[in-house]
């Protein structure tokens, strides 16, 4: 629930119900950009969504003041068509995921990105932004990179102890305020070293290393997205949950 709508996903629509009251606003309805439907009547609406192709897709609406046009709300999702829901996995502490997608596309198959499970919800990240080291919900992760692997450690102790040991870590990095490591791929930092720069793969190594006294092997300088998932991938200690058809390496890191 938004402050405007009530959305509920069905196999083959979206039923949208409007929360305004008032009677002189109507809806401009866009899906990954482009104008659906504009709704002008009834607070009560729905979308068909048989032709699109599977794969996450973008709902905005635009409200407006009739009979003027004059915007007065914006809001939007994310959906997903097909494939696996999320919601139809579970998640437990120390489960890792590792996307090779990237929000900018540009460095899709270069980069990627990793978390670490901590509870049924929630991962803790170290996403490239300020701050460095943040809980997010698992759903969050799931909607910017829905190109990614779930893998999970087949001991559930190492996979609590390094849960545990992040978050220690993310709050630890919370008090030392200013003097917290910074997001860096710089390669002359330790990888044992959790105070000196931090990024998202790096975490999981030092959850892992300290927390479960589990060491992830490296085969270059830094341990990077490329280096967690091929490493998950042939680790007998570690189960696949969930794989994407199309996640894809294309560096050797």
């Amino acid at each position: 629930m938004t402050s405007h709508f009530q959305l509920n996903q069905e196999p083959e629509r979206i039923t949208i119900q409007s929360g305004f009251l008032r009677e002189d606003v109507g809806h401009s309805v866009y899906i990954d950009q482009l104008l659906y439907m504009v709704q002008v009547q009834g607070g009560r609406f729905s979308i068909d969504t048989t032709m699109l192709r599977e794969g996450f897709h973008q709902l905005q609406i635009i409200s407006f003041e009739l009979p003027t046009g004059r915007p007065v709300a914006f809001t939007g999702w994310n959906f997903r068509i097909g494939q696996q829901d999320f919601r139809e996995r579970d998640f437990q502490p120390g489960d890792i995921l590792v996307a090779s997608d990237n929000l900018d596309e540009i460095k899709t198959g270069y980069v990627g990105h990793s978390a670490l499970v901590v509870d049924q919800e929630n991962v803790i990240e170290s996403p490239g932004l300020h701050p460095a080291i943040r809980k997010a919900p698992i759903h969050q992760f799931l909607t910017k990179h829905p190109v990614h692997g779930h893998f999970r450690p087949k001991a559930s102790e190492d996979g609590k102890a390094a849960a545990e040991y992040a978050e220690g870590y993310l709050n630890e990095f919370k008090e030392k305020g200013q003097q917290a490591p910074v997001f860096s791929f710089n390669l002359s930092s330790s990888l044992d070293d959790p105070w000196e720069y931090i990024y998202c793969s790096k975490l999981i190594w030092l959850s892992y290393y300290y927390g479960a006294d589990y060491k992830l092997e490296n085969d270059f300088l830094w341990f990077s997205p490329e280096d967690l998932y091929n490493n998950l991938k042939e680790n007998g200690d570690f189960q696949t949950v969930y794989q994407h058809p199309d996640v894809k390496f294309i560096l050797n890191t």
